[in-house]
């Protein structure tokens, strides 16, 4: 194959999954409003997968979004005896775009009763036993069903119409051991925005609105209350620390730095209990700490960043929830990170990392799914990419539209997901593959994500699979490109990273000279230093900014307590002499410093440094510093502190030398002059009088 066709293959490819992914957004939300319609709106399909004799039933309701009342209300199911033929056509379906009308079962048309006003609703229950549906019975396929409603509209010319059609999908596998099931890998991210300051201290209250009954993290435990093994939990350690400091009491400082009780210490500690119960059998695995930006931090050439956040509170996850954890999964923002990035991930550790599918594309365009486990070899050491299939991903964090009538509904989106998993099963029915589903970090799981991980546990074409299993297994063998990251623009700034950098050699700097012995005072600042490098800032960076100049300006009070009492004007005697330096230790723990004198210009002010001495906590003392002046009048002198190593440490203190020796010698000369003047005076007295006496 050529250069040229092997890179139009990969633009292909690109298309397809990224098109895939983009339709599906629109599958489940109708185009428009539902003003001056009639429509249906899908409050169940049970079985979600019928088998051989089940009997198929459809729940929902008939809205009238039309100003006028109508008549002859009437609903019924239709079914299309052309199976879907590709993934690429789910979307197109339900958009409208591919057909699949079907034919209407006449056993299945209710009545409803009439008339129909503006706004109002009617219920309906369609049931079909489903060897009433003319299904094929031995073979496998995904067929399409749509609810239709029907109604005398008034002033439309026409006597009773088709006014909606909703489709949906039915996977049939009447065998169910006629195929070998996809090994589904979902993985389960639990994570959010690391707005904690410091222990018991939070820059706002979102976290207690995530883990209240309602909340984005308590909907994520639900889903999958019912089949919890089913799918591998990814923990962020910065979540888990921060909800047990919750259930412990806590405050929410405000941005005048005042601070209030939080509200979610009780819910912390009910959702913490709950998934401890839920994890205590599933595969649990853990993040890099509070989801660090880490391309931005490459490219500001902060690399040790990355790696400190993959071991930053590494022990907190299997402490907190009571059992063993994994680690080594690196999870860049959204899956897309560069080359670059990927090395540095590599040798922080990382054995595995989740890259988007839409940026991690197959070579030659397929007719199938691959495997969405890839080896990413450099010769060096191995690294597993965990590539999520876009379309599945998608419809799995989804949310529903705003207005609750315009979404085609739970059901619609439930079933569309079946369908896509079931078509990667029915492409090569003989053939299983890893398929991966990864929302981002910060997802909100689709209303029928338990009907999702349902379809995972029990359904004849897909099996649940663990991200252990999928590591130890044979990667796929279809070449992958890795296309150009694009993301500069949303990254966090240059300068933004360029504070925390020079906030962590601030830092750097207080543990050389007052070491922490427990390591709890300054891993705490570093870790907030971490938190504020989170890549949850790009769409918050008021956030991000207020925990760093929190976290700042506790490193520069810390700085301040190691500080320098003498700033009085010194005099010396003579040009050499001691000059008398009173440093204080206000830290609770030792500090070690030493302390330099220095002038504008140097050359008329000499002075040895001192080398280091401990103060304990509390203490003050007074060091001597010799030193030698050159020259009359005041020098300006700024008494610094050195750490142990020689380094500057805080801001120094400005003083005035000077040295009465050369007030002295010019005492001197005054005297001389006085004396020559008054000899020279008696001299001319004395001229005088002999010139008088000889006249």
């Amino acid at each position: 194959m050529t250069r040229l066709a092997r890179a139009l293959g990969v633009v292909l490819t690109a298309i397809v999954l990224i098109c895939a992914a983009s339709a599906s957004s629109g599958a489940a939300v109708r185009s428009g409003t539902h003003v001056d319609h009639i429509w249906i709106h899908l409050t169940s399909q049970t079985p979600a997968i019928p088998r051989p004799g089940d009997t198929l039933t459809l729940r929902g309701e008939v809205v009238n979004g039309t100003s006028q009342t109508v008549t002859q209300v009437e609903v019924g199911l239709r079914i299309s005896p052309t199976p879907v033929s590709n993934r690429t056509e789910i979307p197109q379906i339900l958009a409208g775009e591919a057909g699949r009308v079907g034919t209407l079962i006449p056993s299945t048309v209710i009545k409803l009763p009439t008339p129909l006003t503006p706004g109002a609703r009617q219920p309906f229950s369609i049931s079909v036993p489903v060897a009433d549906l003319g299904l094929p019975p031995h073979a496998d396929a995904v067929f399409v069903i749509g609810v239709q409603a029907s109604a005398d509209v008034p002033g439309d010319g026409l006597s009773v119409t088709r006014v909606d059609l909703v489709r949906s999908f039915i996977p049939w596998f009447p065998d169910a051991s006629s195929v070998s099931p996809s090994h589904v890998l979902w993985l389960y991210p639990l994570s959010s925005a690391p707005a904690r300051l410091r222990d018991g201290i939070f820059l706002d209250d979102h976290l207690a609105h995530e883990l209240s009954p309602t909340g984005r993290l308590t909907r994520l435990l639900n889903q999958a209350a019912a089949h919890p093994a089913s799918v591998s939990w990814v923990i962020d350690p910065a979540l888990l620390e921060a909800v047990l400091d919750m259930s412990n009491g806590y405050g929410v400082q405000a941005p005048d730095g005042t601070i209030t009780q939080g509200v979610g210490r009780a819910d912390a500690g009910s959702w913490l209990a709950r998934l401890r119960t839920l994890t205590a059998s599933a595969e649990v695995s853990t993040t890099p700490y509070a989801n660090p930006d880490v391309v931005a931090l490459h490219r500001a050439g902060r690399d040790v960043d990355i790696a400190l956040a993959t071991t930053t509170a590494a022990q907190v996850p299997g402490t907190i929830l009571g059992r063993g954890v994994s680690s080594g999964l690196a999870w860049p923002p959204d899956g897309l990170t560069d080359d670059g990035t990927l090395d540095v991930m590599r040798a922080a550790g990382s054995r595995a990392v989740v890259l988007s599918g839409t940026h991690m594309v197959p070579t030659t365009k397929l007719d199938y799914t691959p495997s969405g486990s890839v080896d990413l070899v450099n010769g060096v050491s191995p690294l597993r990419a965990i590539v999520s299939d876009p379309a599945l991903t998608y419809l799995a964090s989804t949310k529903p539209a705003g207005d609750a009538d315009a979404y085609l509904g739970t059901i619609v989106q439930g079933q569309e997901f079946l369908a896509e998993l079931a078509m990667t099963c029915l492409e090569l029915p003989n053939s299983p593959r890893t398929i991966v589903v990864a929302p981002s970090l910060d997802w909100e799981v689709s209303p029928a994500g338990g009907t999702m991980i349902a379809a995972i546990t029990s359904s004849p074409f897909a099996r649940p699979e663990t991200l252990g299993a999928v590591q130890l297994a044979e990667p796929s063998d279809v070449p992958r490109t890795h296309l150009d990251y694009t993301q500069v623009q949303h990254e966090l700034s240059q300068q933004y990273l360029r504070q925390i950098s020079h906030e962590r050699a601030q830092l750097a700097l207080v543990r050389a000279v007052a070491p922490d012995p427990a390591g709890v005072a300054s891993a705490s600042l570093e870790a907030a230093l971490t938190r504020a490098e989170s890549a949850s800032w790009r769409t918050e960076p008021e956030t991000g900014e207020r925990l760093l100049q929190a976290t700042s300006n506790a490193i520069a009070a810390d700085i301040g307590r190691i500080r320098i009492l003498s700033n009085a004007p010194i005099t010396l005697p003579g040009d050499q002499g001691v000059i008398p330096v009173t440093i204080a230790n206000d830290l609770d723990r030792a500090a070690r410093v030493g302390v330099r004198l220095s002038s504008t210009p140097s050359m008329r002010f000499q002075a040895a440094d001192i080398p280091a001495v401990t103060l304990a906590p509390g203490q003050k003392e007074t060091l001597e510093v010799s030193a030698r002046v050159v020259g009359s009048g005041p020098i300006q002198v700024k008494i610094g502190l050195l750490t142990p190593e020689g380094a500057p440490f805080g801001k120094a203190v400005a003083t005035q030398v000077r040295s009465a020796a050369y007030a002295h010698a010019a005492q001197w000369v005054v005297i001389a002059f006085f004396a020559a003047l008054v000899l020279l005076m008696v001299r001319g007295a004395l001229a005088r009088r002999s010139a008088e006496r000889a006249r």
